[in-house]
């Protein structure tokens, strides 16, 4: 009888044995995928741990941030020396510095794949309002892009998703952006944008050439979230793409984050007048936001 069982359990036997052969060689695969982000930023300490700890969830192996600060301003390892002694993060030093034509994340960009695009398999560029959403639950951002529908990709462009509080805050609170801004706005003109990752070991560099940082102008074969083809060069994938990943898109948060943002300017762009006089007129009938408007901008009258 035990013969027998031994006989009747060898099939069952050698199906465990091939599963767990299976799964191992699947297991390597994806450790071996190396992935790292790469951000450029400044004055944004207040946000700085939530968007790193988001990015470690996922499974990210290393993030480079290009601190872009002013010179006398604050600096992001006055809050990340536990992040940088842990080896996660590397801060690059960009402080005061403008770069060609005032648009310092194009060439942080550049930098940045130039430097690290051998030691890793995929180069995230995000910015510090953005925060990657996978569909799966639990994914990780190697069993991500180990999926056969990018095997051809060299740009996965990500669409954002614009993110608002239910009710619009005027003033900055200190809780995470996702629990302050947690209504999606599917339909805003603004989520045709993209966001890429890139994939390492390209002949050229993925940002020779650019003039935004959405996207390449290096006719590179690009994907939208689905794997579709899309238009290498363009920075919009239309409509959005959400099936399996999309970006959500912390643009204004509160009133009082919004026009900091405005005064300190973009990475990539420094001349904000035009939007500071349409918040003044969109804003003049609002006591409490011009206060906030005079307060920021140094204005003693409106």
């Amino acid at each position: 009888m035990s013969n027998l069982n031994i006989i009747i359990n060898k099939p069952i036997i050698f199906c465990l044995l091939l599963i767990y052969i299976i799964n191992s060689f699947i297991n390597k695969k994806i450790k071996k995928l190396k992935v790292c982000l790469c951000s450029i930023g400044k004055k944004e300490n207040l946000y700085v741990k939530e968007f790193i700890n988001h990015y470690k969830k996922l499974g990210y192996n290393h993030i480079f941030i290009y601190d872009n600060n002013d010179i006398e301003s604050e600096r992001f390892s006055d809050v990340l020396m536990k992040e940088i002694k842990s080896g996660f993060i590397s801060i690059i030093n960009y402080v005061g510095f403008k770069g060609k034509y005032n648009s310092s994340q194009i060439e942080a960009y550049y930098d940045c794949y130039e430097r690290n695009n051998r030691n890793y398999n995929w180069l995230s560029f995000y910015d510090f309002d953005e925060y990657l959403e996978l569909k799966v639950q639990n994914l990780t951002i190697q069993e991500f892009l180990n999926n056969k529908r990018y095997q051809k990709c060299v740009n996965i462009k990500i669409n954002w998703v614009r993110y608002q509080s239910n009710e619009e805050l005027i003033y900055y609170e200190n809780n995470p952006l996702q629990i302050r801004f947690n209504k999606s706005l599917l339909n805003h003109s603004s989520n045709k944008h993209i966001k890429s990752t890139v994939r390492g070991g390209l002949k050229k560099n993925y940002w020779s050439n650019s003039i935004n940082p959405h996207t390449s102008l290096v006719n590179y074969k690009s994907c939208s979230s689905s794997g579709k083809s899309v238009d290498s060069k363009s920075p919009f994938v239309e409509p959005p793409d959400y099936k399996y990943a999309f970006i959500k898109h912390f643009y204004t948060k509160s009133f009082e984050e919004f026009c900091q943002k405005l005064k300190r300017g973009w990475p990539d762009i420094t001349d904000n007048i035009f939007l500071i006089n349409k918040i003044i007129k969109e804003n003049k009938n609002n006591k409490e936001k011009l206060k906030i408007i005079k307060k920021i901008f140094n204005f003693t009258t409106l």
